[in-house]
């Protein structure tokens, strides 16, 4: 049949076979059927179709009925498209047609956690409505293994879906919510993290309509921080219920309330027991003439030895240091080092005398009583520290020099106070024997201080002749002097880091095919890629070996091979993104957000979507803020709203407004005075080579990875590390006889 131009039965014809193809394969129609064109939604894009009489393939390939068929298949990725689709549609057909789908015993979507936590996504718009809130509240509750409670998404899953209840604000979805706090466990975990990040307009809405509160709720009053709490706590002084008594006293403490003191104060006159520890705290949180006193006694009783050191952190104060050394030794070997931390915390010159003992008379706490005094202010810490390297016993012990040496020079950095003498010793450490420990802290100190270049210490430096202890403490000593030293060792790294570079035996083959694994100077000298994210001079070759080997170099690596996207290098790219080491996921992420190619905000867009690990997502918000496409929106959105991480949601909430995307970018330069100090000890005296020139990865609390080599006597330093938990991961040692990395 010929249809002319204009014919309104050809053009009806024409727009429902285009609408067919968009939407894929369609069921063979009628011959004597004919679709209408669908009329075009003005929100978001959706579509309603309309057919004649009897017409239904148009409405089935591209309504809700689709949707129900993709949730019934046995393709989990086509049972994730069912759930976006229906959660696209968002009407009331289309939300329960999913929630049937989800609730359906032994359905293939209620035991898949990413179909569920799509799904949570999906209905959180639609929070107020009770089916959904009935959903989220089970997604919430802590789950039987056979709802998938192992799975790594467990915790997103019931963040996300705490975080939903919690921004409706409504009277019945905070209800949940405080029912879960009351609980415990994960679900009031999530629950209290979800009401932090959506306060209530109003009190009233959390408490409903109890006369007394529980104690649970009451403790997460006071973590709140909300003062109008204060009037609902203090009744809850009075009365039997002791537990009660505790926790609204605590609770009231935190929040600054003197009214909690009176109670402590008569629970410290007559002591009960069990409440001599709320008792103490309650007078840290408020700064009370007792509360030392208190905490001494705990530090000095067996059961409360533990929580007197908390408190001890909590509430520093000079009158603690005599307590915390005499508890030292009673206190478990890997609590031992926080108590030398919370004296050199507590300050003053019976301090600075208590670490000297510790130095003196328990040489397994030297570096932290070392490191306790190099951080504590005062004029007594100082010259306890230049007493180290610079006193009678220095001259005859090594070690205690370099001890010494090192307390300096992270005092020079941490609190710009270095001792006097300090720069004269460690000039005169650079002139010690080459490959040396003493000369591998003289070069630290003096390129980390400014006394030295870093490429100016090194000298000549080529695969086959390097001092590499003298690289190895370079590179970490350039970390304090910022991107310009940093970017001064890329030549040397192009050249160690080459596939020839390697001088360990054994590695010729390997250089030949182009995969041989740097040795430690290489990565030492790795840290210019901090400077030079795209790699510089490195060949994009090389940056996959280096970014597949999984070392130290590895992040830096992947994030430079990701901003050299292109057809070649993506298949590589796309396994680095979905490997087994998150920090290698997050640094590829890093690098795609200054990706050439178009569509890589389409990979940080899927890699979003089931990422268990938050420093992974907080890496792909920060590569998607540097994206301009309109598909990062999408992920952005979902990520300020529903993401269980405070991190990921405010680096969000910025990408969003508007923000520079360079403000969003991890440092480059060295604007954080912290060090990390590590000294590496084998677990069995006979290994203790392992120790030496030991190979890490240092993740830096923002998430970024610096590759760094330790000195010959195992000792790590590592400035310019912004303030957090910083975590660091020794390279595997090499065989005896082997000089690989």
């Amino acid at each position: 049949m010929r249809f002319l131009p204009g014919n309104p039965r050809a053009l009806g014809l024409a727009a429902a076979l285009a609408a067919t193809a968009m939407a894929g394969p369609a069921a063979p129609q009628p011959a004597s059927r004919t679709a209408r064109a669908p009329r075009a939604a003005e929100e978001g894009g959706k579509a309603s179709a309309r057919a004649e009489p009897g017409a239904t393939p148009l409405r089935g390939s591209l309504g809700v009925p689709v949707g129900e068929r993709l949730l019934s298949s046995s393709d989990p990725a086509a049972r994730l498209r069912g759930i976006e689709r229906l959660g696209a549609i968002g009407t009331e057909e289309a939300v329960s047609a999913l929630l049937a789908a989800l609730e359906q015993h032994g359905a293939p979507g209620a035991r898949d956690p990413r179909a569920r936590l799509a799904a949570v996504r999906a209905l959180a718009p639609h929070a107020r409505r009770d089916s959904v809130r009935q959903l989220l509240a089970r997604e919430l509750s802590e789950s039987a293994p056979a709802r998938g409670a192992a799975s790594p998404l467990g915790e997103v899953l019931r963040g996300t879906a705490a975080l939903a209840l919690a921004r409706t604000g409504e009277r019945r979805a905070l209800g949940v919510l405080v029912n879960a706090i009351v609980q415990g466990g994960a679900a009031g975990e999530a629950a209290a993290r979800a009401i932090k990040a959506h306060p209530p307009a109003s009190l009233q809405l959390l408490l409903g309509s109890r006369k007394r509160l529980e104690p649970a709720l009451a403790s997460f009053l006071g973590d709140l921080g909300d003062l109008r709490a204060i009037a609902a706590l203090r009744p809850m002084l009075e009365g039997g219920d002791r537990s009660a008594q505790v926790a609204a006293a605590r609770a009231l403490a935190r929040l600054g309330d003197e009214a909690a003191l009176a109670k402590a104060r008569a629970w410290l006159r007559k002591p009960e027991p069990g409440l001599f520890e709320p008792t103490a705290e309650i007078l840290v949180y408020l700064g009370a003439p007792e509360a030392a006193d208190a905490v001494a006694a705990l530090l000095g009783s067996e059961l409360g030895r533990m929580e007197g050191l908390r408190l001890a952190e909590l509430g520093p104060a000079e009158r603690l240091a005599p307590a915390l050394a005499r508890a030292l030794p009673l206190l478990p070997d890997d609590a031992r080092p926080r108590a030398v931390a919370a004296i050199g915390r507590a300050g003053g010159a019976e301090a600075a005398r208590q670490l000297r003992r510790v130095l003196s008379e328990r040489p397994e706490l030297a570096t932290a009583a070392a490191f306790a005094l190099a951080t504590m202010p005062g004029a007594e810490a100082r010259a306890a520290v230049a007493e180290l390297f610079d006193g009678p016993r220095a001259a005859k012990d090594a070690d205690l020099r370099r001890l010494g040496l090192r307390a300096g020079v992270v005092r020079g950095l941490a609190l710009r106070d270095a001792p006097e003498a300090l720069e004269k010793r460690l000039l005169a450490a650079l002139a010690a024997p080459i490959g040396s420990s003493d000369r591998a802290v003289g070069v630290f100190g003096a390129v980390a201080l400014g006394l030295r270049d870093a490429v100016d210490v090194v000298g000549a430096c080529s695969p086959s002749s390097c001092d590499r202890a003298a690289v190895h403490a370079a590179a970490r000593g350039a970390l304090a002097r910022g991107e310009r030293a940093l970017a001064a060792l890329a030549p040397l790294f192009a050249a160690l880091a080459a596939p020839g570079g390697n001088p360990a035996p054994g590695a010729a083959n390997a250089a030949k095919s182009g995969d041989a694994a740097p040795d430690a100077a290489a990565i030492s000298a790795g840290v210019a890629l901090l400077a030079e994210p795209g790699g510089g001079a490195i060949a994009t070759s090389r940056l996959a070996a280096l970014a597949e080997a999984g070392g130290p170099l590895s992040p830096l690596a992947a994030r430079a091979l990701a901003s050299r996207d292109d057809e070649v290098v993506r298949g590589r790219i796309e396994r680095l993104l979905e490997g087994s080491d998150p920090v290698v996921r997050a640094h590829v992420a890093l690098g795609l957000g200054s990706d050439p190619m178009p569509d890589s905000v389409s990979l940080l867009a899927r890699a979003y979507r089931f990422e268990d690990d938050p420093a992974v997502r907080r890496a792909i918000v920060r590569g998607l803020s540097r994206r301009t496409e309109v598909q990062r929106r999408r992920v952005l959105v979902a990520a300020r709203d529903l993401d269980p991480d405070e991190g990921v949601r405010a680096l969000a909430r910025a990408a969003l407004s508007g923000a520079d995307a360079r403000a969003l970018d991890m440092p480059r330069s060295a604007l954080a005075t912290g060090v990390v100090w590590v000294a590496i000890v084998p677990n069995d005296p006979s290994a203790s080579g392992s120790a030496s020139s030991r190979p890490a990865r240092l993740v830096r609390p923002d998430g970024l990875a610096v590759p760094v080599v330790a000195d010959p006597d195992g000792v790590l330093l590592v400035p310019a590390v912004p303030p957090g938990a910083s975590a660091v991961l020794l390279a595997p040692a090499a065989p005896p006889g082997d000089a690989g990395s």
